[in-house]
Parts: structure tokens; sequence; C-alpha cells
């Protein structure tokens, strides 16, 4: 079943409240203030009985041009606009203000309604449908049905709900397999419910007990009830009018401008990339830093234009600019908008979102950005799943399925794409990177590690967590370890320490003395060796310091080996131990005692079992009851 929003666009009193009681027998002028001055000043509602026993919902929109904003906050997801222009006066400044917002909303259909028909003669309604044709013709109703109508003697009201049905019958079906949105347009409360809210449905599907968070607020709250059309039903659809009761949250939590979706579902931003076009007969041009309202959905906001490529866009031109904004918008990529001047609030242009969370672009672009953005506007869903990855620098994948509102599989084969053709690279189940961050990512690694080199010759490497903190702090050790094993081919990682994978200690001609002096000394104590700190006793203040780090270098190599942390012995040694042990275990018996060892190297019992221990952690040894055998 279909579910199509219908909409009215025209000037003021040019009859658009009166067609739609025409067509439905329903009043949607509801404001005291709206029945005295007999003009409609805010939105209003009715549904359509269709052929096939659907019903259409329909908005009705004030055509005062002070009334302008609250036009936009009812023309968001409109699937069919009914054009609505009164053959007495023809085209008026709203009747091209409103279809140059429909043009930047990307509406699709519609109808034109030539209203007030029995006012006229034919000559002169000739000489309006020629001018309404020329008014058109550039536009998404240049092919549109022009239909001659009276609200008051009920002319072509039957021929235009026959058009409207076949209209719906052909239209495209809403995408109710994506998280649902809800931009709300009225907040009221009703006595024994509580709070409720009502807008259109412009994505997905909402069930009674769904939760639902407030966006951008992040309030949560749960369904209640839901009413579509007056009746309670427990599932509203895409492009229904929907009543939405909710639990847990007072009147002054929520307001029109706010967005109902699931929790995570949308991220409030406050940047934003889009693709800007002025309009043609617009009073003014766009300059970069520029002022002005932002349009979307129920919502209004003000924020400051960035142009990318360009210091100022004239009436009908477009280029790619940045959105900044002082408060969080909820958006969505692919939804489109509308600009109006900060003072006079006129309406200037509008376009299409590119990117809802992108960084920062600086004063100077690149061509690089540019690239990027015509890749955003041109490329389909998988290049646009790539650009969402390369924005968030580490991408919380669920965040990007429920971005794109995907299907399980849908998401899986958009995955295995980008990773088959290494574009993203998966770090976990949870996380990825794009391709390009992964290789800035790396060479900004090896230029930190090659710097730590150079300052610390002697050093084996930097230690993980260091390397980790300065490079992505705000992710945890384990991703860390993941993201580092698929740089392997550049990095080494030993003993908790990161290197250049061709890096390799080297000493100076002094350093070069001490370290022979430091091995020559635990060569020649053999299996009696000094501690580390009666090694080093031998160096005075800055050669001691020298003499450390020569040591934890020689540790590096491998010409050293401490069997616990005071005991350190020439690697040397150790293995002429292992030479020993395998001698007397090959004599035979039950295996070699503490005792038999010490005696076999001639040194103390401390040293001896210290030794045996480093032998049995090391793999080569393994004990039972007062003797060890080779494992």
């Amino acid at each position: 079943m279909k579910h199509i929003l219908i909409g009215t666009a025209g000037h003021v009193d040019h009859g658009k409240t009166a067609l739609i009681r025409a067509l439905t027998g329903i009043e949607t002028d509801r404001l005291k203030e709206e029945k005295k001055r007999g003009i409609t000043i805010d939105l209003g509602f009715a549904h359509m009985e269709l052929p096939t026993g659907e019903r259409a919902s329909i908005v009705d929109v004030p055509g005062h041009e002070k009334f302008v904003k609250n036009m936009l906050a009812g023309a968001g997801g409109i699937d069919l606009v009914l054009l609505v222009i009164a053959a007495d006066d023809g085209v008026m400044p709203q009747t091209r203000e409103h279809l140059g917002i429909l043009q930047l909303l990307n509406a699709k259909d519609g109808i034109i309604v030539l209203t007030k028909c029995d006012l006229v003669d034919e000559d002169w309604l000739t000489l309006i449908q020629e001018d309404v044709k020329a008014t058109v013709a550039d536009t998404f109703l240049a092919n549109a049905s022009l239909i001659n109508v009276s609200s008051h003697t009920g002319l072509g009201i039957d021929t235009l709900k026959k058009i409207i049905a076949e209209k719906v019958d052909t239209a495209t079906s809403k995408n109710i397999a994506t998280p649902f949105r809800i931009p709300v347009d009225r907040v009221f409360s009703a006595e024994g419910f509580g709070t409720v809210v009502t807008g259109t449905l412009i994505e997905g599907a909402l069930n009674q007990g769904d939760l639902v968070e407030v966006y951008p607020s992040g309030k949560q709250t749960r369904v209640r009830t839901l009413q579509v059309h007056g009746g309670q039903v427990d599932t509203a659809y895409a492009g229904q009018r929907t009543a939405v009761n909710l639990s847990g949250i007072t009147r002054e939590e929520i307001q029109r401008g706010h967005v109902l979706s699931p929790p995570a579902a949308i991220q409030p931003t406050r940047m934003l990339d889009v693709k800007l076009t002025t309009l043609k007969d617009s009073p003014r041009e766009i300059k970069t830093s520029s002022r002005v309202h932002f349009y979307y959905g129920t919502c209004n906001v003000l924020c400051k234009v960035v142009l990318m490529d360009t210091e100022k866009l004239p009436p009908g031109a477009s280029g790619y600019a940045q959105l900044r904004f002082t408060e969080d918008v909820a958006v969505k990529r692919g939804d489109s908008f509308v600009l109006r001047f900060y003072s006079p609030t006129e309406t200037i242009g509008g376009g299409i979102i590119l990117n809802e969370h992108p960084k920062k672009h600086r004063k100077v672009k690149t061509s690089e950005t540019i690239q990027t953005l015509e890749n955003l506007e041109q490329g389909g869903l998988t290049e646009n799943i790539q650009q969402a990855i390369a924005s968030a620098g580490v991408a919380q994948l669920e965040e990007i399925q429920k971005r794109f509102g995907l299907d399980k599989d849908t998401w899986q084969t958009e995955l295995e794409t980008l990773t088959a053709d290494n574009r993203i690279t998966i770090i976990t189940p949870q996380t990825a990177i794009e391709a390009n961050y992964r290789e800035i990512l790396k060479s900004k690694m090896i230029v930190f590690i090659k710097a730590y080199h150079k300052e610390n010759p002697l050093q084996p490497g930097i230690k993980k967590e260091e390397l980790r903190s300065h490079m992505l702090p705000e992710q945890k050790p384990a991703f860390f370890d993941k993201l580092l094993q698929i740089y392997n081919d550049k990095l080494r990682i030993s003993d908790g320490r990161i290197s250049l994978i061709d890096f390799t200690i080297t000493y100076t001609k002094e350093q070069s003395i001490i370290r022979n002096e430091l091995l020559s000394r635990l060569e020649k104590d053999g299996f009696t060796p000094p501690s580390p700190e009666e090694l080093l006793a031998q160096y005075q203040k800055a050669a001691k310091k020298t003499a450390e780090s020569i040591l934890a270098a020689m540790l590096t190599e491998g010409v050293v080996t401490y069997t616990e942390p005071t005991i350190i012995f020439a690697s040397e040694t150790i293995a002429q131990a292992k030479a020993i042990f395998r001698t007397q275990a090959a004599c035979g018996g039950d295996g070699v005692t503490l005792a038999q060892f010490r005696d076999a190297t001639g040194t103390s019992r401390k040293f001896a079992l210290s030794i045996l221990e480093f032998l049995d952690r090391s793999g080569v040894t393994r004990k039972i009851g007062d003797a060890r055998i080779l494992k």
C-alpha cells in the first residue's frame, strides 16, 4: 500500500484552502485568527479518499509572504504538489517563490490548478494559461497537467480527483526499511494522554511502543499510541500524517523543528558540506561568510555560508559550500534544504546535503576538497558510505549503517565491496578506517617514530601506549593493537615497544667503549655476575646515565639477559648454562638437581636457582619434584 503526501503551494487568497475543502470536505483553517482574517497562517491538514480505498495525506500551506517560514515547515516530504493559481490574478510573487522553494526541495511531480475559473471569461483564461506555462517551463512542472476548477461551483473537481488518483497510483513508494524520521510540526497536550506531536513520517515505519529519541536534544521517550487520519493504528508508515502520543516527556521538552527517530539513528551536527544553488530570480547573491536562515524539515536555524570554489554565487548559479551553525541540527546526507536571506528574510537559494559530518575546511580550499565534494554529489551508495567512513576518521560501523538506513544484507554487501577494493580496512568488527586516512595515519606514525629514534638512538623503540596516546588517544588499546597489525610492513613490535622495521641501534665511538666494558665485565664474571647497580657503579653522573641507556640497548640486542630484575648475565653465559644442563641431563637418572647444577657451574645457590627458573620460563627445562628435566 502506498502512502502519499499531497501539498498545496501558491499565492495568498488563491483558494488553496477552499480547494482542499472541495476535494475532501475538511476545513484545514483551524485557528481563530485564520477564520477571522480569511487567510491561512499556519499549516493545515486533511486526507483524501481515493478510488482504491486508500487515503492520501494533504498538507495546506499559507500563501502570505509573512508566513513563508510556515510554508517551508510543511513543504518537506511532499510527493505531489498542487500549485494553485487563481485565474483572476494569475502568477503572483508567492507563486514564483513557492515554485522556487519546491524546486530547491527536489519536488518531482505535481498538478497545476487554476482556481476561481468561474470568475473569468475564456479569453482571459487562455492568457493566464499561457503565462502559467511560461512560468513553469524550466521547472519540474514543465509537463504537468493544468486543470481549470472552481471550488465554489464544483467545476473540474471530479477531473482533478481523477488525475490525483492516477498520480498516486504511479508514484514511487517511500522507503519503509530505513529508520523512521518525523520532523515535528505541532506539539500539544491532550487531556488524559499527555504530550502529543504531529508530523509527516518522511521515511521508515513507526510502531506503538517504539523507543524514540528527540533530535537534536537527545531526550528519549516511548510511543504510547499512534493516530493516522484521526484513527488509532499500531504502525504508521512513510508518507502518512501521524500523531504520536509520547510518554515520559513534557510539552516544553519538544518543539516544532525537532525530529523523532530511533536512538543513535541521527548524529546531530554543526557543519554541513552542501551543493548550493541560488534562485534565478533571487534579488540577492550569496557571498562567502553570509549569515542566512537555514530551513530543513520543520526547523529554522541561522548559519554562516562558506563557499568552497568562489567568493560569491550570483542568482542562478551553483557551487559547493560549507554551512556552519551555532546550534545542532539533525539532518541526513541527501536531504534538501532552503536558504533565506538574514534580513530581510527573502528566499535566495537552497540545495542538497552532501556530508553531514565534514571536517572544517580551510579558508584556502584545495582541489582535493573540491574533488571530494564532486565525488559525493555524483557518487552512488558505495562511494557515499566510503566518504562517511573517511569523514569519521575511525568509523563506528553501526552508526554509519543507521545513518544510511540499510538492512543487514545490503550493509554487509557494501562493506564487502569496499573491503575487496581496498577502499576501507575493517579494524575490529565494530570499527573501520578509509584507505586514504589509513595511509595518512601510517605516514604520521612513521614520521613520529623516526623522530623518536633520532632523539633516543639507544632505545629499542617507543612504548606502545606512548604512541597510542599521541596518535589516537580517544581509541582503546585493543583497537590500537589491531591497527598496528596492518602496518607490519613498516613497523616492528617487540616487548611492548614499536620501532621502524629497519631500525637498528647504533653506538657512537664513546658509547661503543662503554658497551664493550659492560659486556667484558659480565663475560669475565660468568656465573657470578655483579648486580646491575654494581655493574654501573664504575661510572659517574652523565656517564652513568649513558651506561644505563647502553645496558638497556644491549638487552634489546640480545647480548645480555636478565634472569630477574636484579640479576643480569651475559647472554653467552646463559648459552653455556643451557649446554651444561643438557650434558648433565644426558647422563641419565631422575633429572638434574639444583645442587648438581650449582656445582657444575661453580656458582652460588642464588645464581644457579635464578638461571634454572629462567630456563623453566623459557621452555627449556621442566621441574619435577626436586629435579629438572629437559622439556
